[in-house]
């Protein structure tokens, strides 16, 4: 059942992830005909500006950049490219002296994080009416570059992030917060760059896929025109296709997906639970996990290991299996992109000794499934549009 669960898993987390490559969600949206660059429904002389430049942030940030460059076409004035630390190498070919390529610390900022923003900030100065920014923007970047107002210490936003992170607290609130700490966030990026036209790109890792949210709104200015290149309800959807190619009958049950990560994994165990033979239920977004215990592990391990306890509670038979991951590759703090289980989980994993309700207890899913050998390790995917969950009745 393992063998067979992660065969069929492994197309639909493939068609996921190929249907919001960061290069090819860019191309489509930003093109170059002629003399006009057009992103959206605007039109861009690019005659008309002798003055441009590329700022790409966030976990795509490398990828994304490949496709702007692509498309504009011509050489940048300034380039910034920041990104997680670990990430895809810096992709743009440009002198030495008009680019930054930084990779910084995620979820929590480290001092590189503070050195790119720091970039960032100088990549804005001196912005006239002929300058055009393009503006790469993708989950992570709230960490990745922080420019805190004066007064406010790095050591003051790591504590707030830590805090925030370990208490459950849902993207929203904390971006909320980041976006009042900093120079750049809450459409900062934007006034920081004026005169300048500012031009955002947005590939979005947060339910609903709000602007103001996103990387706590970099770009988030009436000032600046902002494009929504990829979102979650496109891996989903793609998930969706796969699955019905290969003779599923799968459905979409939500892009929506929050709430207690342990709780939702029992309640996605569930509704499997009353599901027919061939059925493929497909879930987006992003849970969240409330630290109590000393172990290891990430939102989507503490879902998986949740959804593995209600399905050996019920005595589900040989034919069932989940797979939480998150998209870009890194599920919480770990070196995994989430884990993947079946109606047996549990109690092979009482064979090996293993408690898995003490583990549950412990925030310890990650050791939990390094032993019984349920993590996905996908490596940086260069993408990042939250949480894909998939739940299969065979």
């Amino acid at each position: 059942m393992s063998a067979l669960c992660a065969e069929v898993t492994d197309v639909l987390i493939r068609a996921a992830l190929e249907a919001v490559a960061p290069t090819a969600a860019v191309r489509r949206c930003l093109v170059r005909e002629g003399a006009l660059l057009c992103v959206g429904d605007r039109r861009y002389a690019l005659d008309s500006f002798d003055d441009l430049r590329l700022v790409a942030v966030g976990k795509a940030a490398p990828s994304m950049a490949v496709g702007a460059a692509q498309a504009v076409g011509q050489p940048f004035t300034r380039a910034v490219v920041v990104t997680q630390r670990g990430n895809l190498p810096c992709p743009l070919d440009l002198p030495a002296h008009a680019v930054a390529y930084i990779e910084a610390g995620h979820p929590v900022p480290d001092e590189d994080s503070l050195r790119a923003g720091e970039a960032i900030c100088t990549a804005l100065e001196g912005s006239l009416p002929r300058t055009l920014i393009i503006a790469c923007i993708s989950g992570g970047a709230s960490a990745l570059a922080v420019a805190p107002h004066a007064g406010i210490s790095l050591r003051a936003l790591r504590a707030v992030n830590t805090a925030l992170l370990a208490c459950g607290a849902d993207i929203r609130e904390v971006n909320a917060v980041r976006a009042r700490l900093d120079r750049l966030k809450g459409g900062g990026f934007v006034a920081l760059a004026q005169p300048a036209q500012v031009v955002g790109l947005i590939l979005s890792d947060v339910v609903g896929d709000p602007l103001d949210v996103i990387a706590s709104g970099l770009t988030y200015h009436p000032a600046a025109h902002n494009v929504l290149i990829g979102s979650n309800a496109q891996a989903c959807a793609a998930a969706a296709r796969a699955a019905q190619a290969l003779g599923w009958s799968a459905r979409v049950v939500t892009t929506a997906l929050q709430g207690e990560a342990r709780e939702v994994g029992a309640a996605i165990a569930a509704e499997l639970l009353s599901t027919a033979s061939g059925t493929c239920l497909i879930y987006g977004g992003e849970t969240t996990v409330t630290v109590r215990g000393r172990g290891k592990g990430g939102r989507c391990q503490e879902l998986a290991l949740a959804a593995a306890l209600a399905l050996d509670e019920a005595g589900a038979g040989e034919d069932l299996c989940l797979v939480a991951l998150a998209t870009d590759g890194a599920d919480g703090s770990t070196d995994v992109a989430g884990a993947r289980v079946d109606s047996m989980t549990i109690r092979r994993a009482a064979e090996l000794g293993l408690d898995a309700r003490t583990c549950l207890a412990d925030n310890d899913s990650y050791t939990f499934f390094a032993r019984t050998g349920g993590h996905i390790r996908t490596g940086a995917t260069g993408t990042n549009v939250a949480d894909l969950v998939l739940a299969l009745h065979f």
